[in-house]
């Protein structure tokens, strides 16, 4: 990589929209506040109102703040999983961006999976296993799964309250859906499906180890079908008390998961 390619961070202090997010955080500004109107922000910065709007618009895209029509803009604070979901959506469609999205994802998901085994509660497992068993009708039936097997990661980690990570599972989506929104086969296939369900299953019966190397197989499954394969559907034949996450090569190709 030549430095040209390096990413350069930016002072955004001198920006509309970094200075005008300067000046609320002096202010002690909270999530919840309501934020000056466009004319006291000017007055304060010394801004026109036009830079002042376009300020406010910069963040509001960023998910920041949120804007009401006839009312006063309302501060979320700073989400960095909303930035990056934000983020994600401004991007043209990348297969290169889908395939770093998910192996970032398999990295994070399958090394916080322990720690959603020892929080989440039975109820939760419930509707992840109704969204799994409704995942594999879909797909053999020979239709796409690709939605649910959205809701079914997020709500597998959302008993972490982890934004950072829902914002990249989102922005995988985003990415994802925008570079191939019926090309997959992966989308559609039963095998990749009734991964779904055996990772529910490990996580029901308490095995952590089990259900770590279900997920990690889940992601090498897809690129075993994004390449032409077969998902590995013999998972389940691997002892539980033997099992550890498969080694999964560099990912090459898109896929849903």
């Amino acid at each position: 990589m030549s430095d040209n390619d390096v990413p350069v961070v930016r002072d955004m202090s001198d920006t509309p929209y970094g200075r005008i997010a300067e000046v609320l955080h002096a202010s002690g500004i909270r999530p919840g506040d309501r934020v000056p109107s466009e004319s006291e922000l000017s007055a304060r910065l010394s801004m026109g109102r036009q830079q002042v709007r376009e300020g406010l618009s910069v963040l509001d895209a960023f998910g920041v703040l949120v804007g009401r029509q006839g009312a006063r803009r309302v501060w979320k604070g700073y989400n960095p999983g909303a930035l990056v979901s934000a983020g994600a959506a401004l991007g043209s469609a990348d297969d290169d961006v889908v395939a770093a999205l998910l192996e970032v994802r398999q990295a994070l998901e399958t090394s916080l999976l322990p720690s959603v085994a020892v929080r989440i509660p039975d109820h939760e497992l419930a509707e992840l296993r109704e969204l799994a068993h409704r995942m594999v009708v879909l797909a053999e039936a020979g239709e796409r799964f690709n939605e649910l097997d959205a809701q079914f990661h997020r709500r597998l980690f959302a008993c972490l309250g982890n934004s950072v990570l829902d914002g990249i599972l989102l922005a995988f989506w985003v990415q994802f859906d925008a570079a191939a929104p019926d090309a997959s086969s992966a989308a559609a296939d039963p095998d990749i499906a009734r991964m779904h369900v055996r990772i529910v299953d490990a996580l029901a019966d308490g095995d952590q180890r089990r259900a770590v190397h279900e997920l990690d197989a889940h992601f090498y499954g897809i690129r075993q079908k994004s390449a032409g394969g077969t998902p590995a559907a013999s998972v389940t034949a691997v002892s539980p008390s033997n099992a550890a996450p498969s080694q999964t090569p560099a990912p090459s190709q898109k896929g849903t998961v």
